[in-house]
């Protein structure tokens, strides 16, 4: 499991704990964090075994609406803050307050998943300082903050002019080792009658970049187009690649569409090297761009719309998927 579902698991673990879930991911406005989070909030109101009436009179100042998943049978549930007002980082506060009024009646974890993404918004410095003076006033709640990119988290909680700075326990976690997930997966395939051959297992964490949740899906892909009793060799797991790719193939499409000549080369350039040392000439030869400058600025363009990120050996995909389909089918 990656470190969500990890803590998550733990939480779980512990009797009499309730918990609410937010993810950050994706929220371009202040607005859109807030509906977040309260629903994220109902949502644990609604797993302590309320009833649906008296969740939503609770907290009619949300004006919540809640629909039942046909599915699951359990409560969705949604906000909306807005309806015409103006919406200020200040807001928070008041979202915040009932989380920390549960706090007081019973053990609450309140898990910001993706948290560096606040670093997105428009009004973000305000809107750290406004969270963290609400967090200080809620010392019954347990607050997780997780992220997928590292030196922006540290660049929030170990910048001493950060409002978030020393507020919290760092813990780093690293890929699961691929000699202990190698016999996870080979019990799971081995459980259809499959067996998998090393060279294709490596392959596997070679494509997926060793992220937990891109390895499930690549092997998932891979179970979808083998058979019993078939051994699965390179070819299968490429075949598996292919499944994602046809059903990536439209939103990456539109991805495309939406960006600029310049920052599809750079994109390009990215996934044939790796996206290490993006301003050497290698790297301008191999994009097609003239300009380092020119390389800098598409850079920042694909970090804010999420397609990539920066660690200590260059930049990144998000999706390692992304990287091969614009290997395997791409623009040219």
């Amino acid at each position: 499991m990656g470190k969500t579902s990890g803590v998550l698991e733990a939480i779980r673990a512990e009797k009499g704990v309730s918990w609410m879930l937010v993810n950050c991911w994706g929220k371009s406005s202040l607005t859109s964090l807030a509906e977040a989070i309260s629903e994220a909030f109902l949502a644990s109101q609604s797993r302590m075994g309320l009833s649906l009436k008296t969740i939503l009179s609770g907290f009619a100042q949300m004006r919540p609406q809640a629909t039942i998943d046909p599915q699951t049978g359990h409560p969705t549930f949604s906000v909306d803050l807005a309806s015409g007002r103006e919406f200020t980082p200040r807001s928070l506060e008041r979202v915040l307050e009932p989380i920390g009024e549960e706090g007081k009646k019973r053990p609450l974890v309140v898990v910001l998943d993706e948290f560096q993404a606040l670093l997105q918004l428009a009004e973000h410095r305000e809107v750290m300082a406004t969270l963290r003076g609400a967090i200080q006033l809620q010392p019954a709640v347990t607050y997780f903050y997780l992220g997928s990119i590292r030196n922006q988290m540290d660049a929030i909680f170990n910048d001493p002019k950060q409002p978030f700075f020393k507020s919290a326990a760092s813990v780093s976690v690293g890929p699961i080792p691929r000699e202990t997930y190698a016999i996870y997966l080979r019990k799971k395939f081995a459980t259809g009658r499959r067996d998998i051959e090393d060279a294709a297992i490596e392959r596997v964490f070679e494509l997926a970049n060793d992220i937990t949740g891109d390895v499930q899906q690549l092997c998932s892909q891979i179970w979808n187009t083998t058979d019993a009793g078939e051994v699965i060799d390179v070819s299968a797991v490429g075949r598996g690649l292919e499944r994602i790719h046809q059903a990536e193939r439209e939103s990456n499409s539109r991805i495309i569409d939406l960006l600029t000549p310049g920052q599809v080369r750079v994109l390009l350039g990215l996934a044939k090297t790796r996206g290490e040392q993006p301003t050497s000439k290698s790297f301008l030869k191999v994009s097609g761009i003239s300009q380092p400058s020119s390389v800098t600025k598409s850079l920042m363009r694909l970090e804010n719309e999420g397609l990539v990120f920066r660690d200590s050996k260059g930049y990144r995909f998000f999706s390692p998927f992304f990287r091969t389909w614009l290997l395997s089918e791409g623009p040219r």
